[in-house]
């Protein structure tokens, strides 16, 4: 299975097989930040899919905790 996300700057990769806790990484590393540098206002909407990971009490947690 390939993973990768895209912006408005292209696609993005990731090589390794990911769980839920490198999900949350990338995600804790990456999606704030990211949204901060596109300049992206109020409002905008963060989609994911219903993988497992995606749904993972643990993933629904950080991100309830991180109030998306």
């Amino acid at each position: 299975m390939l993973w990768g996300c895209f912006s408005a700057k292209g696609p993005v990769r990731v090589k390794e097989r990911m769980n839920g806790a490198m999900y949350r990484e990338i995600l804790s590393e990456n999606l704030l930040p990211s949204a901060r540098a596109l300049k992206m206002k109020r409002g905008w909407v963060f989609q994911h899919d219903n993988d497992p990971k995606h749904t993972a009490r643990a993933t629904k947690e950080w991100l309830r905790k991180k109030h998306f």
